[in-house]
C-alpha cells in the first residue's frame, strides 16, 4: 500500500509539473521551456514504475 501511495503522489506531482510547464511556456512564449518541463514531469510520472534489474 505504501508503494501505491508513493506512485500516486509522484503521478500527481508529475501532472502538476507538466501543467505548470505548459502554463509557463505559454506565458513566456517559449516552447522549449515547456518541452523541458514536460519531460521532467513525465519522468516523475514514470519514476515509481521503474525498477532495477537483478543483473545490474
Amino acid at each position: 500500500m505504501a508503494v501505491a501511495r508513493v506512485a500516486v503522489a509522484f503521478g500527481v506531482v508529475g501532472l502538476l509539473v507538466i501543467v505548470l510547464g505548459l502554463v509557463l511556456a505559454a506565458a513566456m512564449r517559449d516552447r522549449f521551456l515547456g518541452l523541458a518541463v514536460l519531460i521532467a514531469g513525465a519522468f516523475l510520472i514514470i519514476l515509481p514504475y521503474t525498477r532495477p534489474h537483478i543483473d545490474e
